[in-house]
């Protein structure tokens, strides 16, 4: 009875939930990925293309660093410390070691550097498609099995059949169920404005509000004295005039300013004059 009672504790030590090994994973990419983009930042300095040629030995370089500090070091990723998981270290002697190192940062430098430097090698790459498209079938069925087992969620750790262990015991891990509701509030918003935004009109909206908030109201009075010279500017986009056209007010237009606000507002007043009118003419020079 009692050895069945430190059995069923061993088991509830030992537990990572599935959610903590997945996510352990991405804070290892992310990591990596912030580090190299910190690196990056830092080359930007240098003169164009002086290390252009050695990037995969600095990818190797990093890569090598973080498995130092991390791995070799205290038996788990960046990202498994995050979240209180660890290797076993039993399951870890000198031999995998060195054998998780060579599967983790050697061959992704030997295949890196062979897509970066032996690029006119038909047959070597045409391999190294195949060896990708393998180990993302192999992946792909290492993640069911992991799914289905709840351990090993890599392909590295099932090949060298290492397990994780949780260093807070039988802790669950707890959810913040504040932050999921503040997201899907958002979303909901988000999709609220997407369905209704279509259907407001902006441009009449803005004459509105202009007219609204205009003291005095301008006269509307017909000036067909259109005034076209080297130096004129359209009355909307204060361009030099493309096209140009009026309304019946003195004011030009380009064609596009002026037939693009009709079409979308069928009030549209010169933004200058206020003149309304549905006239659309081209500016004849006598």
């Amino acid at each position: 009875m009692g050895s069945s009672n430190q059995n069923t504790g061993k088991i509830k030590t030992n537990f990572v939930p599935r959610v903590n090994q997945l996510d352990s994973i991405q804070l290892d990419n992310e990591i990596t990925n912030l580090l190299r983009q910190q690196i990056q930042n830092i080359l930007q300095v240098l003169p164009p293309g002086l290390l252009s040629h050695l990037q995969p030995e600095i990818n190797f370089v990093l890569n090598s660093a973080l498995w130092n500090f991390s791995i070799r070091t205290h038996y788990a990723t960046f990202g498994q410390q995050m979240l209180s998981i660890a290797y076993e270290k039993d399951q870890l002697p000198s031999a995998k070691l060195a054998l998780h190192y060579l599967l983790t940062t050697v061959l992704p430098y030997a295949k890196e550097n062979a897509q970066f430097r032996l690029t006119n090698w038909s047959r070597v790459q045409k391999l190294l498609q195949l060896a990708e498209n393998a180990l993302v079938l192999f992946n792909l069925v290492n993640f069911f099995k992991f799914l289905r087992s709840g351990t090993r969620p890599s392909l590295v750790d099932c090949l060298l059949r290492i397990n994780h262990r949780s260093l807070d015991g039988a802790k669950r891990r707890t959810i913040g169920y504040s932050y999921m509701t503040r997201e899907l509030v958002w979303a909901g918003f988000m999709e609220l404005l997407g369905f209704t935004i279509p259907f407001v009109n902006y441009h009449a909206l803005k004459r509105k509000l202009r007219n609204l908030l205009r003291i005095e109201a301008a006269p509307q009075r017909q000036d067909e004295h259109v005034e076209l010279t080297v130096d004129t500017r359209c009355a909307y986009c204060n361009e030099r005039v493309i096209l140009p056209h009026h309304m019946g007010c003195r004011h030009v237009f380009c064609y596009l300013c002026l037939k693009g606000n009709q079409l979308a507002d069928a009030g549209f007043q010169c933004n200058v004059c206020d003149y309304r009118s549905e006239t659309f003419r081209k500016v004849v020079v006598l």
